[in-house]
């Protein structure tokens, strides 16, 4: 079975491969859900790990259980004293101790704190066959499973793991374990990572940005997510140059990419010895993660004039030059060519708003799509797709069965990826082959042929008769609504295609220097495929 965790209002529940959402999954104690940000996830080892919406940064596993990523340190400073009856000789300060969260089942480690205040160095305690005895132990205000002790050997500075304590009650200890019984690895790098609003995974880390210091960039140790060491940072390009700072991180195969809002950078190296940080572009940004897609090694994203990609071969802008098929739910304004106006202009699309668009790739019909709010509007959202292998846009959609809010993948019965959008009514969505929104709502086509004019634009013709040719569907009627006349002309008459048959002549179209042509069907569920279209003769009678 498969499972996606989803944020839902202040709540996170988990989805399976039939759309069924689980009860809302219990939170640690304390932690809340933002519903004013969007959710941001990555995955790391079995856990997803989600930021920005929780009061603290939080781990989910398969079984829906919701844990901090890391617990908060002890705040006591152990204290140390013989305790009489061991075997343990030597002199000890600098003991340390860390609250843990352990796997029931595998026993494995989930989380670790940061290290709790030292023991005192300046006043060690001597032992001469005896227990070190440790007390002052703190008890979590988090859920954990238990404490775990390091200390040095006799006279050392260097801590190792040494006793267990199980649960969060016992506040002492004692134990005589020999020098030669510690240990053999020196402890742990740890930290307590920062409240985090950008996340992701690279080079086997989890990268992040704080909230309040938003020119740094955060990683984590290798393979652990809890463990987020104060020295392991990046300032990226150009620190304080504004108050938005880090915008959008694109994890790639051999590099990060960091964005700001005009400046893109790339984090690359394979540890901390040789991370290192350079500035891809200093005329392109990233205006929000949500419309980040990073998919066979490209990444897509909008900016404040397009659609950039970024691969091997640089940073592209794919929304200048390539074609525009328009299939704009009820009516169509928009004609073949470039689609830069989509961006660039205030017509189609509210710019002001560009901060908030989402986006996705759907891997089943290899396209990025991307959600937008219409031009004066906050509120509905309207999406484009562009084709990863055709190069081509389409759109723009609307739907009226929803208002998308959010769109995923989420993986059916046979684990196929499937694109999922959340909607504001809190129900999810997916495409299917019936041609409505819902059961009943229609989807209705309406494209705009380009007006022909023959190559000679100032000189009256004659148009003839109207051929289609399609696919025969066993009910259904095509409207096709003519445009005769000169270049401003409107719709003057509209004529009916029998769509149960698979060739038909129709009308003669008349007489003037343009045609076009607007085909239109709003008919529930109707399947409509178009082969070709003639108009025959034309004939070119002069210039007035």
């Amino acid at each position: 079975m498969s499972l996606t965790v989803i944020q839902t209002g202040a709540n996170l529940q988990l989805v399976n491969e039939s759309g069924i959402l689980s009860p809302n999954l219990s939170l640690p104690a304390g932690v809340t859900l933002r519903t004013d940000l969007p959710p941001r996830f990555t995955v790391f080892g079995r856990f997803v790990v989600l930021v920005n919406t929780p009061s603290q940064p939080l781990t989910i596993d398969s079984y829906g259980v919701v844990r901090l990523l890391c617990p908060r340190p002890p705040r006591l400073t152990p204290i140390l004293a013989p305790v009489a009856g061991g075997g343990l000789s030597g002199t000890y300060g600098g003991v340390r101790y860390t609250f843990v969260t352990v796997d029931p089942v595998s026993g494995s480690l989930i989380s670790e704190s940061d290290y709790s205040p030292a023991s005192s160095i300046t006043a060690p305690v001597i032992l001469t066959g005896q227990f070190l005895g440790v007390s002052d132990i703190d008890i979590s205000p988090d859920a954990i499973t238990g404490r775990r002790l390091y200390r040095p050997t006799t006279l050392g500075a260097v801590l190792f793991q040494w006793v267990d304590l199980d649960g969060d009650v016992l506040t002492s200890t004692q134990d005589d374990l020999a020098d030669a019984g510690l240990s053999l690895v020196a402890s742990p790098i740890l930290g307590t990572p920062p409240d985090l609003t950008l996340i992701a995974e690279w080079r086997s880390r989890l990268w992040g940005v704080d909230r309040k210091i938003v020119d740094e960039l955060r990683f984590s140790d290798t393979g652990r997510q809890y463990s987020w060491s104060p020295f392991n940072d990046l300032p990226v390009p150009t620190v304080g140059s504004d108050n938005l700072g880090i915008r959008g991180l694109m994890s790639r195969r051999e590099s990060l990419g960091v964005g700001r809002q005009n400046q893109l950078s790339a984090v690359t190296g394979t540890d901390t010895t040789n991370f290192a940080i350079s500035k891809l572009s200093q005329n392109c940004g990233i205006l929000s993660q949500e419309t980040i897609a990073v998919y066979r090694d490209v990444a897509y994203f909008l900016w404040e004039d397009g659609v950039y990609s970024w691969s091997d071969a640089g940073i592209q802008c794919i929304s200048d030059g390539d074609t525009n098929v328009n299939t704009y739910g009820t009516s169509v304004t928009g004609l073949h060519g470039r689609v830069r106006s989509w961006f660039a202009t205030d017509d189609y699309f509210n710019r002001g708003r560009f901060q908030y668009a989402f986006a996705h790739v759907d891997p089943i019909r290899n396209k990025y799509r991307l959600f937008l709010n219409p031009a004066g509007s906050q509120t509905a959202i309207q999406w484009v797709e562009y084709d990863l292998n055709e190069h081509t846009w389409w759109g723009p959609h609307i739907t009226g069965a929803m208002t998308p809010t959010s769109v995923f993948i989420l993986l059916d019965g046979q684990l196929v990826q499937r694109p999922t959008i959340g909607g504001s009514d809190f129900n999810l969505y997916r495409e299917q082959d019936l041609r409505t929104d819902g059961t009943s709502t229609p989807i209705v086509m309406d494209v705009i042929l380009k007006r022909y004019d023959m190559a000679e634009p100032d000189i009256d013709k004659y148009w003839g008769q109207l051929s289609i040719v399609g696919k025969a569907q066993t009910t259904g009627a095509l409207s096709i609504n003519i445009v005769v006349g000169e270049l401003n002309a409107t719709s003057q008459f509209t004529i009916t295609w029998d769509m149960t048959q698979s060739r038909q002549r129709l009308s003669r179209m008349g007489t003037g220097k343009h045609l076009q042509l607007e085909l239109v069907d709003g008919e529930v569920g109707q399947d409509v495929e178009i082969y070709g279209i003639e108009v025959a003769p034309v004939n070119v009678l002069g210039r007035r």
